[in-house]
């Protein structure tokens, strides 16, 4: 475990991104842009024109700056500068094919690297909210012009990505508890790689115990899957295991780095699950921030809406507008 909650988030981040994954969320909408979240950002960036400047905020592996880019395809758009404290490597990225577009890994919201009043709009896709918000609110207006536009989704307190999050953070738990699956994995493992190598355990007391506490948390694990609305995490966790011990050799040692490198996985998932939790906003807040931005923005148009579909809330939709 690291230390530094810190170095473990932004790790975490980092590895997921590495993975290749579009957007923050997935699994959760598998039209993640094309539903409410999508006609959002396509009412945002229908005005955008040639030789404007955007900065998206915690892009990730970049969503929202391939919208742009597909909204202006094959033809000159404006500049888009994407940020992200992570290291970020968007897969459908490239220079020559998006000339318009920088990705800038290493940037804190807190303290942005760029002059007064550069951008036209500023953009953020369930990001901003992880930020200290009073230094990142302050950067986000001192880059955007006077007459620019700022616009977020943010993640909301009672949204079904929120409850998914809660969830999915008492699955983790209950699988890495003392005698929950991933400690009976690790304990069953390396009698699996003797009996592979032909040792014979029918007599062996430590490992018949190892093998009821297997089977003991695999009960356990079928009475929890059954209790729980969404049982997703459990049921994938469930076959995992059983794949990686299938494929246990003579050898545990190959197996056994598997296991904790999925061990690893769902550590650093339950950590982004809690960081969701604990950042979304409730309607105080957002209704805080809201003021907050019209003290600091003095006659702009400022407004903060949940963004919903058929399954229900998705986030709040924050948007400051210049006057009139």
């Amino acid at each position: 475990m690291q230390a530094n909650p810190d170095m473990a988030r932004r790790a975490a981040w980092d590895a997921y991104w590495a993975a290749g994954t579009l957007h923050s969320c997935v699994g959760s909408f598998a039209a993640n842009y094309t539903g409410a979240i999508g006609g959002f950002w396509a009412g945002v960036f229908a005005p955008l024109a040639p030789g404007q400047a955007v900065l998206d905020l915690a892009t990730g592996n970049g969503a929202l700056p391939l919208m742009v880019s597909q909204q202006f395809s094959g033809r000159a758009g404006p500049t888009v500068t994407a940020v992200d404290l992570a290291q970020v490597s968007p897969g459908w990225y490239r220079a020559d094919e998006h000339p318009g577009v920088s990705f800038h890994s290493g940037v804190a919201m807190e303290q942005l690297p760029f002059a007064d009043a550069s951008y036209d709009l500023v953009v953020s896709q369930y990001g901003f909210e992880y930020a200290t918000r009073e230094p990142a609110l302050a950067e986000c207006l001192r880059v955007l012009k006077p007459a620019g536009e700022l616009a977020m989704v943010l993640h909301h307190a009672d949204s079904v990505l929120a409850r998914v999050g809660r969830s999915e953070m008492a699955h983790h738990a209950f699988l890495d508890a003392p005698g929950g699956l991933l400690a009976a994995a690790r304990a069953v493992l390396p009698w699996f790689a003797r009996a592979r190598a032909g040792a014979d355990l029918r007599t062996v007391p430590a490992a018949l115990a190892a093998r009821e506490h297997y089977n003991a948390a695999i009960r356990s694990l079928a009475a929890e899957i059954a209790s729980r609305p969404a049982p997703d995490l459990l049921r994938e966790a469930r076959d995992a295991i059983h794949q990686l011990l299938a494929s246990v050799g003579t050898d545990p040692a190959p197996a056994m780095a598997r296991l904790e490198g999925y061990a690893a996985a769902l550590s650093a998932a339950a950590l982004r699950s809690a960081e969701m939790v604990e950042h979304a906003l409730d309607a105080g807040q957002a209704a805080g921030l809201v003021e907050r931005l019209r003290g600091l923005r003095p006659g702009a148009r400022v407004s903060c809406e949940p963004l919903a579909q058929k399954e229900g809330i998705l986030g709040w939709a924050l948007r400051l507008q210049p006057p009139g």
